[in-house]
Order: C-alpha cells, then sequence, then structure tokens
C-alpha cells in the first residue's frame, strides 16, 4: 500500500517537473486525455487517480520513466532521482517536494524496524533544523552557490512560517525512527567555522549575525553532547549512535529502511540529494556506511574520554568565532 502511493505520488511529481506552469499542465494533460480541465485538476488534487491506461498516455507523450518510478530492477534501469529545491524562495513545487519526505517519515512512524545510517562531512539536516541561525547559513550558502536568483547576504535569507513547519515536522519524525546510525566527520564543526568566518570576511555575514549563528553553534553542540551521552532522543526513547571517524568521507551518504521502503540519498549541492531506490545501491551504500563504522570511534553512551575530548574541542574551535 505504501509503495503504491508512492509510485502515485512520484507520478504526480514527474508530471508537475515536466510541466511546472500550473495552466499549461493542465491544458496539456487535458488534451491529451480528451478530458475537460475540471477532471485534470481533480486528478493533481488526488480527489481521483488517473488509471493505468491514462498515466500511459501521459508518460508516452511527456517523457516520463514509468519504469524509473516503479523501480523496476534491470541493466537499463537503475532509478534515481535529483531532487533540487530552491531553498530560498520556494516554489509550490519545492513545497510539494519536501511534504512528500515529511509524509513518507509519518508513514512509516509507528514501524517497528525503521533504521537511518548516515555518513558525512556535513551535519544532516535533521540534526540542526530546530536552530534557527544554523538553518539559515545552510540556506545562505546554499543562495550563494546556487543559480536561483541573485546572491544574498545573510541578513536577507528568511525561513517562511510554512517552511519552518515543514522543517520542525522533519525533526520530529526522523526521531521516530528506531535505529539511527550517524558516522561523524571529526573535522566537521571546524569546516563549519572556517565556512562562516569566510563569509564574514567577505561582508556577507554581519558581526552581530556571527554571534546570533555562534550562539546556536553552542546550544546545538550542547545537545548534540547530551545526545551522545545518552545514545537516544529524549522524546521517543529511540536509539542513536554517533561515530567519529579520524579520515574525511568525500560526500554525504544516508540510507533510509522501513519494511516496504529501502532507499539511498546522495547529498549535492549543499541542501539537495540525489535519491535512489535501487535494492543495490541500497546494499552497496549500507556497506559502505559500515566499512567507515569500523574504522570509526562510537562516542554515545560508551567511550566517555574520548566523547570528552571531542566535544571539549569543537567548543574551543566555535568560540574562535
Amino acid at each position: 500500500m505504501v509503495e503504491s502511493h508512492l509510485f502515485y505520488q512520484e507520478f504526480i511529481s514527474a508530471i508537475r517537473d515536466k510541466i511546472p506552469h500550473k495552466a499549461t499542465l493542465a491544458n496539456t494533460i487535458a488534451d491529451l486525455l480528451c478530458i475537460d480541465k475540471d477532471a485534470v485538476y481533480r486528478r493533481l488534487r488526488g480527489e481521483v487517480n488517473f488509471s493505468f491506461a491514462e498515466m500511459a498516455v501521459i508518460a508516452r507523450n511527456t517523457g516520463i520513466s514509468l519504469d524509473n518510478i516503479a523501480g523496476i530492477d534491470n541493466l537499463l534501469s537503475k532509478p534515481a532521482k535529483m531532487n533540487i529545491l530552491r531553498q530560498v524562495d520556494l516554489t509550490e513545487i519545492d513545497y510539494e517536494m519536501f511534504e512528500r519526505y515529511v509524509n513518507l517519515l509519518k508513514s512509516i512512524k509507528d514501524e517497528p524496524e525503521t533504521k537511518i545510517m548516515e555518513a558525512g562531512n556535513v551535519f544532516p539536516p535533521f540534526f540542526y533544523y530546530n536552530y534557527e541561525y544554523i538553518t539559515r547559513f545552510h540556506m545562505f550558502r546554499w543562495n550563494q552557490s546556487s543559480g536561483y536568483g541573485d546572491a544574498r547576504p545573510f541578513h536577507e535569507i528568511t525561513i517562511p512560517e510554512r517552511l519552518r513547519i515543514l522543517q520542525k515536522e522533519f525533526c520530529i519524525y526522523t526521531r521516530h525512527i528506531k535505529s539511527t546510525q550517524y558516522v561523524l566527520d571529526n573535522q566537521i564543526f571546524q569546516r563549519l567555522i572556517t565556512s562562516i568566518n569566510y563569509f564574514a570576511k567577505m561582508r556577507l555575514i554581519r558581526e552581530e549575525d556571527v554571534a546570533l549563528i555562534k550562539n546556536d553553534l553552542i546550544e546545538f553542540l550542547n545537545d548534540l553532547e547530551n545526545l551522545a551521552l545518552k545514545g537516544k532522543y529524549d522524546e521517543t526513547g529511540n536509539e542513536m549512535s554517533i561515530y567519529i571517524l579520524d579520515i574525511s568521507p568525500d560526500s554525504n551518504y544516508c540510507c533510509l529502511k522501513s519494511k516496504n521502503i529501502h532507499f539511498t540519498l546522495f547529498k549535492a549541492f549543499v541542501l539537495n540529494a540525489i535519491v535512489c531506490f535501487d535494492e543495490e545501491a541500497f546494499n552497496e551504500t549500507s556497506d559502505w556506511i559500515r566499512s567507515l563504522q569500523r574504522k570509526s570511534t562510537l562516542i554515545s553512551v560508551s567511550g566517555e574520554k574520548i566523547r570528552a575530548a571531542f566535544f571539549n574541542a569543537q567548543r574551543e574551535i566555535i568560540y574562535t568565532l
């Protein structure tokens, strides 16, 4: 049931990606299916489902691959999708992409054997979305690097209320995952501080904003240390394991597993990801993360001396701001 729902949602998303303008989309589908626009809008809103025959007609005429959406496993089809959200000035499509991921997490929150494995040199969003200025800094970095509109200084980056709600829901449902394992690059805070200092010297972040980011980072570090000490989320009691890695992974990799879902995220363009539902990719990535764990030191619950030394070192780095 979950897979069928995901397939249909991915199909609707693929249509909107192909024809983002709503009026053009409705006219195009109405012409292809020989139905009126009201019938099209009912289908797009989910009040009525497209039949398989209708989906086939749309796919054939728009270049959408139903194989890739369904995740059919053959030599010619390794389904992957680049999810690129415009992190500043989000469009309706951007919000819908984020909402689909949040709804996916919500749909599995009560399953008994869900699991996330992640390794990387940048903090995953579920770590920092509850901290406004850290979140704004990552949005700012995306804006500086993206090709969507003019690059803006930090103080012009804001979080719309609709996005803020989705970010908080994302954090809530992530904490319902029964087991989370994160392999942390031991230089992760140093990289972040270096980046903040760079933009501050370029006068793109004001001095008072640097102070606000610094305060958020101190609070975040304290909360992260408490999480490592307990090895579980206070809200749900679910397991969180944190590893410290002495060698730096070249990117961020994330695997999510539930009863009916196995998918992989490969981080791209600061805040975006390549999403893959291919079983082979999931297994390869899981094995890669486990190999990094074997090269790491577990600091959650155990490793008290190493844990204290790590967090004390990160405080010294943050204080240099």
